[in-house]
This record gives structure tokens, sequence and C-alpha cells, in this order.
């Protein structure tokens, strides 16, 4: 679960994405048809992912800003929203707009889940600059209350306005791992909340 920038990106970053595009490719498709396996298996609605989170994920600027938190619903019938915020700045330090990743999921294995979504992202003047596809693949713990994505299997794909693909960020634990808080009524999921008891 994390946002990016179609603007000029880290050196780290960018000898990534020219790194190994074909073994990215068949790591991609091994996975698609492992998670094709397992989603006709089991349902979106029964798997422990369903539900509202609050997650805590990084900002476009990793290492300068710190984690963000990001309302994340994954919902019984296979869709996610992602409730990034709405202006932010990018990596090359202007100021951008960025829409809520808004896609769909699908159990990966019993505790995984995989998700794909789409974030529009627009500079100052409201011109759109580009899309960001965030593949992401949280995992839930043993009691279901929380949830955690080490960046092992993300992928983030940068598009243009014309959508033609200018960067393919693949998975890396350099950063920190997103993770969540599953919500409950008097427990809106911030750090510290896993164990709390919600306010009557």
């Amino acid at each position: 679960m994390s946002s990016s920038t179609t603007g000029n990106t880290t050196t780290r970053r960018t000898a990534l994405a020219g790194l190994g595009a074909g073994g990215l490719g068949l790591t991609l498709a091994t996975g698609r048809a492992r998670t094709a396996r397992v989603a006709q298996e089991m349902s979106t609605a029964d798997h422990p992912l369903m539900g509202m989170w609050l997650a805590m994920a990084n900002p476009a600027r990793r290492g300068v800003d710190p984690q963000i938190p990001v309302p994340s619903l994954f919902a019984a019938d296979g869709t996610v929203v992602l409730g990034f915020v709405p202006a932010q700045i990018g990596m090359d330090d202007a100021l951008q707009f960025s829409g809520a990743p808004m896609g769909v999921w699908e159990p990966y294995d019993e505790r995984t889940g995989h998700f794909t979504a789409v974030q529009v992202l627009a500079d100052k003047t409201g011109k759109l600059i580009g899309t960001a596809t965030i593949d992401g693949h949280p995992k839930v713990s043993d009691d279901g209350m929380s949830f955690t994505d080490d960046g092992s299997l993300v992928t983030v794909t940068i598009r243009d306005a014309a959508g033609a693909v200018v960067m393919v960020i693949p998975p890396n634990t350099e950063d920190p791992p997103v993770t969540a808080i599953k919500m409950r009524v008097g427990i809106p999921g911030f750090p510290g909340d896993e164990t709390a008891t919600p306010v009557p």
C-alpha cells in the first residue's frame, strides 16, 4: 500500500526498475497462477482480510515523511478502497493530488490477500499526470486483528497520462512494512489499539 509519483524518483528505484523486467514478468505470472488457484478455493467473504482496517502506509517520499494513516476497506464482494490523503508532496518535491486507490482483491492464501488498486494522480493545476497501480499482499495475524505487508510481493506500476508504463517498482523489503489494525466501534485502529477495549 504505497503511494508513488510520476516525477523524478530515487536512484535506487530507477536502478531496480531497470533490472530484470523479464524476471519480474515471470514472477508475476507465477504469482497470478497461485492466486487464481487459491481464489477458487476460498471466498473473500470468509477470508480474515475482509473488513475495515486502519493501515500505516509509506508516503511518496520514503525516508523523509512519516508513515500515513490510510483507512482501507477490503469488502466481502472483492472490492478494495484505500483512503490515502488527497494531496501530498511527491518525490520530486512538487505538490500533487492523488485520488483514493480503488480496485479488487482476492485470497492469496489462508491469511494473505492480493489486491490490485489504481490511484489517479494530478498536478497542482488539476492536470492529470498519470496513475499508480498498486499490487499488495497484506497478511493477517493469527488473531485476525492486524495485518502486515512486508513489501516482498508488492509491485507498483507507474503510468503517464496516456496510460503508457513509465516505471515498474519491483518488490522490496527495504522500506518499513505497511501495518494495519482492524477497526472496531470505539477503536479507530491507530498503533497501540490492537488490544484496546472498545469505548461503550
